[in-house]
């Protein structure tokens, strides 16, 4: 199974008819907030989604416009379209399969949920690329916005109500103070060495 996706059945299918198919994070994520808040546009997904401090999935239109033309040709949302709309926007929905899908992701734990990938990680996986000044720099300025990520949590969290939210958000905010404590330690080591 790819270390980034949810391996799911296609609708309909029973475990001996078909493989599975894989739904990367991104895809599950969209379909999950369909089932939970539909119906809803592709454009308020997206809205969702690029607010939201709590994910760090993108929320752009070429990511999630794709995803819904892909989820809806698998048979997981259906759409229908607004009446009136100038725009000819179409609400989507999750089919039965799809709500199951969804539910399926979220009570799933995979790789990708135990250690998921971390840029400010990877990047010091190649330190030896940097000057011990431009380390130190690159160090502070991640800690000073992960500071900020962290304000920016809490006045979300405040702004919205709602038990999962709140649980997330506190989620998201451990995270962001864990790994501000560990910047702040590789800069000790790295100042010391």
């Amino acid at each position: 199974m790819a270390m980034n996706s949810a391996m799911l059945r296609e609708p309909g299918s029973t475990p001996d008819d078909e493989p599975a198919v894989a739904l990367t994070e991104l895809e599950a994520h969209v379909l999950a907030q369909v089932a939970v808040n539909q119906p809803i546009s592709a454009y308020d997904v997206m809205k969702a989604l690029s607010r939201s401090p709590v994910s760090s999935l993108s929320g752009s239109t070429g990511a999630i416009y794709p995803i819904v033309k892909r989820l809806r040709e698998r048979g997981l949302l259906t759409a229908a379209p607004v009446k009136g709309s100038p725009r000819r926007t179409e609400v989507l929905s999750c089919s039965p399969a799809g709500r199951a899908a969804a539910a399926r992701w979220v009570g799933s734990v995979s790789d990708v949920d135990l250690l998921p990938h971390d840029p400010l990680r990877s990047k010091i996986l190649f330190f030896s690329l940097l000057t011990k000044p431009e380390q130190m720099r690159f160090l502070l300025e991640a800690s000073r916005a992960l500071e900020a990520k962290l304000e920016e949590l809490e006045q979300y969290a405040k702004a919205h109500e709602g038990l999962n939210l709140e649980l997330a958000s506190q989620g998201a905010a451990v995270a962001t103070k864990a790994r501000r404590r560990w910047l702040q330690d590789v800069l000790l080591e790295i100042s010391q060495s």
